[in-house]
């Protein structure tokens, strides 16, 4: 559920860049998605603080990631590859919880997505590929270094929420579960937040993997 803001925070870092002419805005349209998780995020709080019920609070989830993939299809006409992962394995694993009656299933969902995105992007980026960048889908320009950067940074991260949420699955009341879902979301976004100044630095107008003509 957190996608849209990793990417939408990504990408509005650029803004302090010259933008090409004619260019269209993705920014407007990552928030809205974002607003979108954001909503469904509230929703789960309220259901399980009200009722103390994972499995109703479930719905919430659930629902709000099957609305932000439709909301993304529609806006951009496209799903981003991080967006839809993450989407994937809330339906996934909601839908698990809510046909077995086993929170269980919601519970593990974060541990098995975030020590995959960081292991996916450590071992993507020592074969030589550039995982985060296919992952965000966006227009951010960087060269090929700032990209192994990032991407060790992002898989530190992912793994350090893969650790913690498994902690909190392990050790954790419902109520922890609960608090730590809205506590991945501060987390995450001023972890994005605090990359600014690098992709901020790093960010160039057109990308540098591309390569120019030959004379």
């Amino acid at each position: 559920m957190l996608a849209n803001f990793w990417c939408g925070t990504l990408d509005i870092m650029t803004d302090a860049q010259p933008p090409a002419e004619a260019e269209p805005r993705k920014g407007d349209s990552h928030w809205l998605r974002a607003a979108v998780d954001f909503g469904a995020l509230i929703a789960f709080g309220i259901v399980y603080f009200a009722t103390h019920d994972l499995l109703k609070a479930t719905w919430a989830i659930v629902a709000g990631s099957a609305v932000a993939l439709a909301v993304g299809l529609v806006v951009e006409k496209r799903l981003a590859p991080l967006p839809l992962l993450i989407g994937v394995f809330a339906l996934v694993f909601g839908g698990l919880t809510l046909v077995t009656h086993d929170t269980l299933y919601l519970k593990m969902e974060g541990s098995f997505l975030y020590v995959a995105l960081g292991l996916g992007l450590l071992i993507g980026s020592r074969m030589g590929f550039n995982p985060l960048k296919e992952l965000l889908g966006g227009a951010l320009h960087m060269a090929l270094p700032a990209w192994r950067t990032l991407t060790f940074r992002y898989a530190l991260f992912f793994l350090g929420l893969g650790v913690a949420n498994e902690l909190v699955r392990r050790f954790g009341s419902d109520d922890l579960f609960a608090k730590w879902k809205g506590a991945k979301f501060v987390i995450s976004l001023v972890f994005s937040i605090a990359q600014a100044p690098f992709v901020m630095k790093h960010a160039v107008e057109e990308d540098p993997d591309k390569g120019q003509d030959p004379a």
